[in-house]
């Protein structure tokens, strides 16, 4: 027996012109169904015993590498003029694995969309199988009845009915008869089920043979007798088949066995198993005293097969079913060589249509067939069919289609409920995980993910469409409460054209004094280092503070139109307390990262035409308009030796001044040449000790004012000014004894005698002389209260008389810290800043002077000063008042208070910050 090819994939690449015996009627077999777990095998593996050669393998057998990855094989028997067709799907095991192990490599993660497209092409196939079939075998893994073909084979009785016109045009031209080409297919299918796995054992004896003994027989056949049986009556009550087999999807013999139920147990498929195992069997000991040589091979074959393993030939390595299948199966194929199907029942049976064709014929049908089914671009109301077999095999989608659809209106209710009328990214984020929670509680299916992602569309829509608040953040950690929104200096683009303009808001607000503490009002929360440092003390003073005397610090002066912001390499950032996030004050201002750029003329020694300088700078040259403002008498200062000192501290009564050198603490400033300010390029930040030597800020963040003459401050009452916590507006006395020379004139008696006459001469007494100064470092809370301290944590408090027993000894030799809780009554616990430093000046021969330096933040942060690389030399008789910055911005942003309650101790002024030096007596 000879066949024209072993197998290939259909459609044929071929010429079905060179097909042997292509005048000759053909019989088309198919096999649909599921298979056994099993990789060495398939379902049409049952056919190899009927066709004397392995013909259908398993994907990774040695033959299989040469087929085709078509999903129908195809064996042409010419000999017998029987052509099989085997439809590989997920229902096979090895292509299920095949399938799997692609996903795996390509990472799809849409499962239930590849099953679905999966389940559609299967449908199609089957759809195209029983229109070009004369027998169609469905195989079943088990020994029952799987009821998810009902569903398949309603949706595909219902879509043929509706494309038997569009498949009739497409079979035009083909030497088909009338019949054929009208129901566009050769017959009604007749439906043959094989069920692999019986629901009882048999004896070896009994199916030794293929021809159970009398008593055994009656079970199998009745229980082939009631599984068909029942197949009928669910067909039959589904409506699939009916009494007309020409209308039905297919067709079952009414006289005819169309079960068939293997009765042989499974055999190992593993060929390493199968040769241990028999090798085992053969090589072991019997325990009784025949040998297994001294029995039949028929004997041996049955107890191997009673033990579940068999092989037969070395070469198959495959189950095999009884004889008994091929007698089944051929009996149709016969018959319908012979007399053709007629599965017509009732009282006017019609006549069936049964046509066979011949080889060529058939192919040329089956390859047009194959085409309508599967075309890239079927026609409209072909591709509208298709879609509608689609969604009848999709119940589970849309079942989840309609559950999440009735959800999802729900879940946006949620997620709108109780909403503020603006709200920012994270109470959308929480409400938006409520939704979901909603969501996810009723939501069932496959389209859960795709209505998930609606709802989060739904919701941020909603959200961006006029209730996203503005998230700006203060300089203090306070959110903007207004609508998202532009600002006036913000460049209008397409995406900002339509939001409002206005400025940044938290709607908090605190109580400030101005510069010289003399009016407090409102202060707005700060969104920029410029309003909280400068404007808002710039408004206040010109109705309070602008006809006191002013000692300038130095700041930016232009001298062209055309100034920008130099760039600043930050230092990095060794404080764990500062603000990385509020940057908006350095960026308005144009700071950015990258090596310090300065002007070409500064790279070059100048800065706007000014020369550079060498040795320390005075302290007019520092700020020019210090010279002009300050006291004529008091510009010869510098011309004479001075002695710089620094009181440690000490009580009233001490008589000796201790002259000590500045503090390490101090900043370092080189006695080298220094390079002069710039007027193109000013400093975007304040001034600290990493700053860049050249650049000077566009306003200074402090400010020194007097409010008048020493004789103003009574030590007996304190500073009349608002804010003040009862008894703690009281300054510290510091008592410095400096050493005096006063010239005196002889008496008459002292000078009596020609030669004392002529030496009259002024002579000089030595002597001493306490100056006190007064003292003060003003801590104000968010709520304007403001108190004097005497030393870290410690209000002053005065006693019943009015007498402040404490003196400045603390103030000049402590760390001052920055923060200090306030006293006032609120269960929040408010913490006060240090914001002014007061000093009252004595007439005599000495100068205070002040240096201030704070570290805002713990560890290693720079220090902030006014700008002045000097000590700031107060006049004498005046009541001065140094008011600090509010807010403290570096490189990378705002030093904020820290959270944690034991570092912020930590931010502090240096002690060094009051010195004085003495003067001549002349000076």
């Amino acid at each position: 027996m000879a066949a024209f090819l072993d197998i290939f994939s259909f459609p044929p690449n071929f010429d079905i012109h060179t097909l042997p015996n292509r005048d000759r009627k053909v019989c088309v077999v198919s096999i649909i169904g599921k298979s056994r777990l099993n990789g060495f095998a398939t379902k049409a593996s049952i056919l190899n015993p009927i066709l004397e050669r392995d013909v259908f393998m398993g994907g990774d057998s040695y033959i299989g590498g040469q087929i085709d990855k078509g999903d129908i094989e195809c064996f042409y028997d010419s000999d017998t003029q029987v052509v099989y067709l085997h439809h590989k799907s997920l229902g096979d095991t090895h292509t299920l694995v095949e399938r799997c192990q692609k996903i795996l490599n390509n990472k799809t993660g849409d499962i239930v969309a590849l099953w679905e497209d999966e389940d559609f092409k299967y449908a199609k196939t089957i759809l195209l199988l029983l229109n070009i079939s004369h027998i169609v075998l469905l195989c079943h893994p088990g020994n029952t009845f799987d009821i998810s073909y009902v569903k398949l084979f309603r949706s595909l009785d219902a879509v043929r009915m509706k494309l038997q016109t569009f498949m009739t045009e497409t079979l035009q031209g083909l030497s088909i008869s009338k019949d054929w080409l009208l129901g566009a297919r050769p017959c009604s299918p007749r439906l043959l089920f094989y069920f692999d796995t019986p629901t009882f054992e048999m004896a070896p004896d009994d199916i030794d043979t293929g021809k159970p003994r009398a008593l055994k027989n009656p079970p199998l056949k009745r229980l082939v007798h009631n599984i068909e049986d029942q197949i009928y009556r669910i067909l039959r009550k589904s409506r699939i088949i009916t009494n007309i087999s020409n209308n039905s999807l297919f067709a079952v013999p009414a006289n005819q066995e169309f079960v068939y139920v293997n009765s042989r147990p499974n055999e190992a498929t593993d060929p390493i198993t199968v040769f241990l195992q028999n090798l085992r069997i053969n090589s072991a000991v019997a325990k009784d005293s025949e040998s297994p040589r001294s029995r039949s091979y028929a004997t041996n074959r049955r107890t191997n097969q009673a033990s579940g393993d068999t092989l037969r030939t070395t070469v198959t390595m495959f189950s095999r079913p009884e004889n008994s299948f091929k007698e089944f199966l051929w009996q149709h194929i016969d018959q319908a060589f012979t007399k053709g199907f007629d599965d017509n029942v009732g009282r006017n049976p019609v006549p069936a249509v049964f046509e066979m064709a011949s080889s060529e014929t058939w192919f040329a049908v089956a390859i047009r067939l194959y085409k309508f089914f599967f075309s890239d671009s079927p026609e409209g109301k072909v591709s509208t069919h298709l879609t509608t077999l689609r969604s009848l095999l999709e119940t589970d989608v849309r079942f989840s289609e309609n559950r999440c659809s009735k959800i999802l209106p729900l879940a946006e209710s949620a997620y709108q409920q109780d909403l503020p009328q603006h709200y920012i990214t994270t109470y959308h984020l929480s409400k938006l995980a409520q939704a979901k929670r909603v969501f996810a509680q009723f939501a069932r299916g496959p389209a859960f993910d795709k209505y998930m992602v609606q709802l989060e569309e739904a919701c941020e829509t909603w959200w961006k469409s006029g209730h996203q608040q503005c998230e700006a953040v203060s300089l203090t950690g306070n959110l903007c409460m207004n609508p998202l929104h532009r600002l006036l200096t913000e460049e209008e683009t397409d995406a900002n054209n339509v939001l409002p303009v206005s400025s940044h808001s938290s709607q908090l607000k605190s109580k400030a004094a101005c510069n010289c503490g003399q009016t407090q009002a409102d202060k707005d929360d700060p969104f920029d280092h410029m309003y909280a440092n400068y404007e808002f003390y710039k408004a206040l003073e010109e109705t309070c503070c602008s006809k006191l005397e002013h000692m300038d610090f130095p700041v930016f002066k232009p001298s062209t139109s055309e100034v920008r912001a130099g760039q600043v390499t930050p230092v990095v950032a060794k404080a764990p307390h500062l603000k990385t996030g509020l940057r908006d004050s350095l960026k308005s201002e144009g700071t950015g990262s990258g090596l310090t750029n300065l002007s070409l003329a500064l790279s070059l020694g100048q800065s706007g035409g000014s020369d550079l300088t060498y040795g320390h700078r005075s302290e007019s040259s520092l700020n020019p308009e210090n010279s002009q403002q300050a006291d004529p008498g008091h510009q010869t200062e510098t011309s004479e030796p001075e002695q710089v000192q620094q009181h440690p501290g000490h009580d009233t009564e001490t008589a000796e001044p201790e002259q000590v050198h500045p503090a390490a603490t101090e900043l370092k400033i080189s006695n080298s040449a220094t390079r002069q300010h710039s007027t193109t390029e000013y400093l975007p930040g304040m001034i600290h000790s990493d700053s860049p030597s050249g650049l000077l800020p566009k306003f200074c963040s402090w400010s020194l004012c007097s409010l008048g003459p020493s004789s103003m401050y009574m030590h007996t009452q304190g500073l009349d000014l608002p804010g003040f916590l009862q008894g703690s507006n009281f300054l510290l006395p510091w008592d410095i004894t400096v050493r005096t020379e006063k010239e005196k004139w002889p008496t008459v008696g002292e000078t009596a005698g020609k030669k004392a006459r002529q030496r009259r001469l002024p002579i000089k007494e030595v002597g001493e002389v306490t100056l006190r100064v007064f003292l003060g470092n003003e801590y104000e809370c968010p709520r304007g209260h403001r108190f004097f301290c005497s030393g870290p944590e410690k209000i002053i408090k005065v006693s019943s008389t009015s007498t402040v027993k404490d003196n400045a000894n603390k103030l000049l030799t402590m760390d001052m810290p920055l923060y200090c809780p306030c006293h006032c009554r609120s269960a929040k616990g408010y913490m006060a800043q240090l914001m002014r430093i007061f000093v009252v000046t004595p007439d005599g021969p000495i100068r205070v002077q002040l240096k201030p330096q704070i570290q805002p933040a713990p560890g290693s942060s720079p220090l902030f000063y006014p700008g002045n690389d000097e000590s700031t030399t107060l006049p004498p008789g005046q009541i001065w008042v140094l008011r600090l910055p509010h807010v403290y911005l570096g490189d990378h942003g705002v030093y904020s208070m820290p959270s944690d309650p034991q570092q912020i101790s930590l931010c502090h002024m240096k002690k060094g910050l009051f010195q004085y030096k003495e003067v001549s007596a002349d000076g």
